[in-house]
């Protein structure tokens, strides 16, 4: 076992393995998409951290980089950068991997220009099992405003072939302005994309960092993250263009990402998410831990409680993705930081922490409604 694993605790059904871990010259790695591929090897990507003058600062210097597992998610190796920062960038983030149902391999990553207030969100196709990839036309160009795809990234294609890519943002600079989400989506197979008119908003921060997932009946319901000390849901009856007034479900949240999934061949929802109060003198507004999943059989209207993936009170576990195995397990990507620190305001801090790695977690679909 990886000695990185033994920071926390986990759920001794569940396998779990180390993506990327951080030290002097890579100070963070964060916020990844796996894709299972047509012969049954594993691309993951996310977005990692070079050593700059940012170190692991959402404004620190970072490229999109990749690597491949042959046995099921247990070992990464072959690592490479398939995107790399431009000059003009802060950075190259929040990658994610769509593969398609004409075999082709879709990736979107978000280019957060220099002085954070203008993002550009590029697409890249591979033909090759992404082994290459060639630019396509992006989906926005140079925002008015720090527009994002990050924290859970969600990259969809409906029943109907539409692609679905749900994004927040607003007018000012990413630290400070109040977020919206809206939903951009493709009818051409990757060539033109829409925004949809309506804005979905919450009170203080905003609504940020949106997940989907499709039901068998085509409605999408949506996660997010908020300030308002719960995960809230919105719903669409039409395929993203118009969503419901944003719900609470409940369930105790602090300041942090969510991700949620249809379990395959289900009607059923599973959502991952940080089980934790709201704290306001915590950095994010409460301890992200435990990493925990939850079932919904009805919809997302109620939720029970799984588990929990993994926890410590010291580190945090958070931007999470979810993707499924031939429709029966589940690989869960997520970034470990910590340990917590307090800084002279009195607020705990988390800049610069002392791990800052990639780890993911697989579950058997029948151990979700085993427990």
């Amino acid at each position: 076992m990886d000695k990185r694993l033994s920071l926390y605790v986990r759920q001794s059904e569940v396998t779990y393995s180390v993506v990327s871990v951080s030290g002097e010259m890579t100070p963070r790695n964060d916020t990844a998409s796996v894709a299972q591929l047509d012969d049954d090897s594993l691309l993951a990507v996310w977005h990692k951290y070079r050593n700059s003058d940012r170190g692991s600062s959402d404004f620190g210097k970072c490229d999109i980089a990749a690597k491949r597992s042959h046995d099921g998610g247990l070992t990464w190796q072959d690592e490479e950068r398939i995107v790399a920062c431009a000059p003009s960038d802060n950075n190259v983030q929040a990658p994610a991997l769509r593969k398609l149902r004409n075999g082709d391999i879709l990736l979107v990553c978000l280019r957060g220009h220099v002085g954070g207030e203008s993002s550009t969100m590029d697409v890249l196709r591979s033909v090759d099992g992404g082994y290459s990839f060639q630019q396509q036309n992006p989906v926005w160009q140079k925002s008015a405003g720090q527009w994002l795809q990050g924290g859970s990234t969600s990259l969809l294609q409906l029943q109907s072939g539409r692609l679905l890519l749900p994004f927040h943002g607003g007018a000012g600079h990413q630290a400070s302005q109040h977020n919206v989400i809206h939903c951009y989506y493709n009818d051409d197979d990757g060539e033109t994309w829409n925004r949809n008119e309506q804005a979905l908003d919450l009170p203080m921060r905003g609504a940020m960092e949106s997940s989907v997932a499709e039901l068998p009946n085509r409605e999408l319901v949506m996660s997010m993250r908020t300030q308002l000390g719960s995960v809230f849901l919105s719903r669409s009856n039409d395929e993203g263009e118009n969503w419901q007034l944003a719900q609470t479900t409940g369930l105790k949240a602090p300041e942090s990402s969510t991700c949620l999934r249809a379990i395959p061949n289900t009607e059923d929802l599973i959502l991952l998410w940080n089980d934790s109060c709201y704290d306001p003198v915590h950095h994010h507004y409460g301890l992200r831990s435990p990493l925990s999943i939850a079932l919904s059989k009805d919809r997302g209207d109620t939720w029970r409680k799984v588990g929990d993936l993994a926890s410590h009170q010291e580190y945090n576990f958070t931007n999470i993705g979810c993707d499924w195995l031939n429709d029966e397990k589940a690989i869960i990507s997520y970034s470990v930081y910590g340990p917590n620190r307090i800084c002279d305001n009195g607020r705990s801090g988390w800049d610069n922490p002392d791990v800052f790695d990639l780890h993911t977690a697989i579950i058997d679909k029948d151990w979700i409604y085993s427990k």
